[in-house]
């Protein structure tokens, strides 16, 4: 381990171990051993968040044993007991990660985060949230924060092929199947929890298509990156005219090799009715009928603009 990341490591590790050893985490300590979890089975219940969500049957009874020693739940403690005990055996290996290590960086913010919460926590501890699935598979290595948004590793879902455009189809298949050469490992971003801005700009964007690529090209197995989003639709920046410039940045992508197609209208629960009145109101009333865009950027298309970029 290089010494500037051994030091910063050690000072992670040293606030996550402080943090365990307050009063109200050692009481919790002490109330899982007496509801029948034990140390191994903590990083097991991250483990199950992560990928399926919290595992009630497991959680309620750790969290009404803390409720009843007065431990309350909108303290936050018990979430971030247990992300802690699962995520500083992690700690260790983030200096090995093949990401850039603007990412590693950003990566230790996330326990750094947990240690002293201080915004989103209704939406980051909270066990019934999908929030706290992310800060799970962040403890567990296994997402990735790139500024406005983050990444994980999936893969071309094939639930997607009969949504496309007929027209679409053909080239799309031979871009994943062909060019990019399978349907997976792919990177496969989301909109960060934590954000520096409360809405996206291209200046982040780039900044995190930067980290994405810096990263990508450490990971040689990396067929390229892909994502569906109502962020995605061609018409947004009609509705919502601050965020035009996302026409321009996903015509660069295609510009440089990317497939910008869609899979079908967007679920009204995906998060396009939130934060823009206009935007709500044009869907209300059938004015602007929003689609899921879709964009898939194979590796040495994606590269190929990272250098482009940097030589700017």
């Amino acid at each position: 381990m290089q010494t500037p990341w051994k030091d910063r490591i050690a000072e992670i590790d040293a606030r996550c171990r402080e943090v365990l050893s307050l009063p109200e985490f050692e009481a919790i300590r002490g109330i899982a051993a007496t509801v029948g979890v034990e140390a191994n089975q903590i990083k097991d219940l991250v483990v199950h968040t992560a990928h399926t969500g919290i595992p009630l049957e497991r959680w309620e009874p750790l969290a009404g044993a803390c409720a009843q020693l007065g431990i309350a739940e909108d303290s936050h403690a018990l979430p971030r007991f247990v992300l802690l005990n699962a995520g500083i055996a992690s700690l260790q290996l983030v200096p090995h990660l093949p990401v850039a290590d603007e990412v590693k960086e950003r990566l230790l913010e996330q326990f750094a985060y947990v240690c002293a919460p201080d915004r989103e926590m209704e939406f980051l501890l909270n066990p019934q949230h999908y929030g706290f699935r992310v800060m799970c598979k962040f403890m567990l290595l296994e997402r990735f924060p790139a500024g406005q948004s983050d990444w994980e590793l999936s893969g071309f879902a094939r639930s997607w092929l009969p949504k496309l455009p007929l027209r679409d189809l053909p080239r799309t298949l031979n871009y994943v199947y062909l060019r990019a050469g399978g349907s997976r490992p792919f990177f496969v971003t989301h909109t960060a929890y934590r954000r520096e801005l409360p809405i996206v700009t291209e200046a982040e964007e780039r900044k995190t298509f930067r980290m994405i690529a810096a990263s990508m090209k450490l990971q040689p197995s990396i067929k390229g990156f892909l994502a569906a989003s109502w962020f995605m639709d061609r018409t947004l920046g009609d509705v919502s005219p601050h965020l035009a410039w996302l026409r321009e940045w996903y015509g660069e992508c295609e510009r440089f090799g990317a497939i910008w197609t869609n899979i079908g209208p967007a679920p009204p629960d995906i998060g396009f009715q939130v934060g823009d009145r206009r935007r709500r109101k044009l869907y209300e009333s059938g004015q602007w009928k929003p689609v899921e865009g879709l964009v898939v950027w194979e590796r040495r298309d994606l590269l190929r603009w990272y250098d482009w970029e940097c030589s700017k």
